[in-house]
């Protein structure tokens, strides 16, 4: 069977402001605040049996549809980190190196969604996210305001675990895994798609335009989904575009202005699951050339894709992501899109 999922509205979407891609503040806005410390969060249990009981983490989707769950950093906190599964490291805002007074560490050379940077970085101790927590590493620091939150938790820390995001109830589970692990999501609609792992993201190659094979990365820590030139060619000569590509902005993490254009896609196939009228911004980004990906038609898919599902379950070890379809597929609640426009039957 396959599903289909329909965005309608999509007209007024591409006409609004131009995306932001790792901002959730506009540039020149004041720093970014640590979020204010919170009770602290129990951890998971131990079983007579011996299984661990998952913690379930609770996140916040903030104004880019990005989730944010609390982070102690060398014991202060919490703060208010950002999970991207596009990222390959940790990093960690400049305010709050600076306000913990972490020691400076070499120079980091970084692919963006613009271009390759440079950027500096600190040495954290520790840090901590209830039962997930790495020591000892050099995390590279970019502008709180360009971040969006206090810090960004890349796939260093998650490329061991599996990641449950529920969109419906607003959490979101780190849980240990293990090779050839059963997935937890097993409804009869959900889509599991199989992916290959390059620099720690999975990259999903089940996936067609038009009957055409593209790569597509689930990134959550992209507010929009974001295509490379060779996807935008695909698409023009294809003319899978439902609107002319018009020009936009995306802003990177290091706080360049990358210009872009944008439209949306008729139709994506992405394992037994179609999705319709996505909106994509396409951009020269280093960030597929440094997957490998400049040359082949290749997809970031961003929040605003991801939060369309019921549940999303990113299994690394075992290269799987599952997807839960929402009942109707295609008539999701209206509260989930508030935030971006839609509404369904608009």
């Amino acid at each position: 069977m396959t599903h289909v999922l329909r965005r309608p509205a999509i007209w007024p979407l591409l006409l609004a402001a131009p995306a932001l891609l790792g901002a959730s503040q506009p540039p020149g806005a004041p720093p970014a605040a640590p979020v204010p410390a919170a009770p602290p969060t129990e951890t998971g249990e131990t079983l007579l049996t011996g299984e661990v009981v998952p913690f379930v983490q609770p996140f916040d989707l903030d104004a880019t549809r990005r989730m944010a769950v609390k982070v102690m950093v060398a014991g202060e906190g919490p703060f208010s980190f950002l999970v991207d599964t596009g990222a390959e490291r940790t990093v960690i805002a400049r305010e709050l190196a600076d306000r913990l007074g972490l020691v400076e560490g070499r120079k980091l050379r970084l692919a963006t969604i613009g271009s390759s940077t440079t950027a500096p970085s600190f040495r954290v101790a520790a840090l901590h996210m209830t039962d997930l927590s790495m020591t000892g590493f050099d995390a590279p620091a970019f502008p709180g305001r360009h971040i969006g939150a206090a810090g960004l938790i890349g796939v260093d820390m998650l490329e061991e675990r599996r990641v449950l995001i529920d969109f419906r109830k607003e959490t979101m589970e780190i849980l240990e895994t293990r090779l050839r692990a059963r997935p937890i999501i097993r409804d009869d609609d959900a889509i599991v798609v199989t992916a290959r792992n390059s620099a720690g993201r999975l990259i999903l190659s089940d996936a067609r335009i038009d009957g055409k094979r593209i790569d597509v990365i689930v990134d959550t820590g992209a507010q929009t989904s974001v295509g490379n030139p060779a996807l935008q060619k695909l698409v023009a000569a294809k003319r899978a575009h439902r609107f002319p590509f018009l020009p936009t902005v995306l802003n990177a993490v290091s706080g360049e202005a990358v210009p872009a254009t944008r439209t949306a896609i008729r139709s994506i196939a992405i394992g037994g699951m179609t999705v319709n009228d996505l909106p994509v911004s396409f951009a020269d980004s280093q960030a597929f050339r440094a997957l490998g990906l400049a040359e082949r038609p290749a997809l970031l898919l961003g929040m605003d894709s991801l939060s369309l599902f019921d549940r999303i379950e990113i299994d690394f070890p075992n290269k799987r992501v599952v997807f839960d379809m929402p009942d109707g597929a295609g008539r999701p609640p209206a509260a989930r899109f508030a935030a971006i426009g839609w509404a369904p039957g608009s």
